[in-house]
């Protein structure tokens, strides 16, 4: 799909630097231009394939509020510069991704989705959680969830290749940054529970996984319903059957993701993989790239319609 003029001259990147090696993670102010330029079906025309990505947005604005809540509680009490310091990044990031997936539901909203139904039982699932240990087991199941599909997204980008480019670029950049950020809330943990058992907090953040994956399939799956009511689409068996067909054998966008999350299942479990230094470093190229040509685009002279 080819991108108009207007999504160029919306995106726009305050600050932008490649970053290096040194730097662990790091926040990016960017604007992907989606607000202003809405896309029906922008991955491929597909209309399924699109909804898995479009369904993820519509859980991440109250649940990155959530995350920076569950591990802004325990900063001042951790007696951690290092650890504080990076809860404060992770903060930046996900204050960032929250203004862009504001944006992004936005844009579904005037694309004629009914998203304050979708958000519902996102935001009533997320009230319910008020005590600060449980906010911060549930930010770890999440947090986890949302590094699996990030890592998928970087290691295999030709997932994305048929995506509207305002599109991929949001999607490989929020990737990036959960990746930088994806062992933080672990830290926070080990480091807030120093006297709990390690059986218990094993027990702990594998009971919040369950009740957090079970809800996140159910309310993906209603949602999708009701993207394509919006559309006028019928879900019958050809549908759901089709749909299956993409998340668990090609692409298989889901059965990409199972070998990871069933890792979070280890009692010696470590969220680091060994190729994230490498995934970093190509997705930090691939996203200043991106907006280099869109900087050097914005600064070529408009060529002359033909007399």
């Amino acid at each position: 799909m080819v991108q108009g003029l207007g999504q160029i001259e919306a995106a726009h990147w305050k600050g932008a630097s490649e970053g290096s090696d040194d730097e662990d993670i790091i926040p990016r102010d960017i604007r992907f231009g989606i607000v202003e330029n809405p896309v029906r079906h922008w991955f491929g025309g597909d209309f399924q394939k699109t909804v898995l990505l479009d369904g993820l947005s519509i859980f991440l604005p109250e649940g990155e509020r959530y995350f920076i809540r569950a591990l802004r509680h325990y900063a001042s009490k951790l007696n951690d510069k290092e650890l504080t310091d990076e809860i404060n990044g992770y903060a930046v990031q996900e204050a960032f991704h929250t203004r862009e997936h504001l944006d992004y539901n936005r844009a579904l909203s005037k694309l004629g989705y009914d998203v304050d139904k979708m958000e519902r039982p996102v935001r009533a699932g997320m009230a319910r959680d008020t005590s600060p240990i449980l906010r911060l087991v549930v930010t770890c199941a999440i947090e986890h969830l949302t590094a699996t599909l990030s890592t998928v997204t970087l290691r295999y980008p030709e997932l994305l290749a048929d995506a509207a480019p305002a599109y991929r670029r949001l999607w490989m950049w929020h990737a990036l940054e959960e990746l930088e950020h994806k062992a933080v809330a672990l830290d926070v943990l080990k480091k807030a529970t120093p006297n709990m058992p390690g059986w218990k907090r094993y027990f702990i953040r594998v009971m919040a996984m369950n009740a957090t994956l079970l809800p996140f399939i159910a309310i993906t799956l209603r949602n999708i319903k009701i993207f394509a009511a919006g559309d006028g689409i019928k879900t019958g068996p050809r549908f759901w059957l089709r749909l299956g067909r993409l998340t668990v054998i090609s692409p298989g966008y889901w059965r990409r993701c199972w070998p990871l999350i069933l890792k979070y299942y280890l009692p010696w479990f470590s969220p680091l993989n060994k190729d994230d230094a490498e995934l970093i470093r190509k997705g930090r190229a691939w996203l200043y790239g991106e907006f280099k040509a869109i900087e050097a685009a914005k600064a070529a002279p408009m060529e002359s319609p033909a007399t």
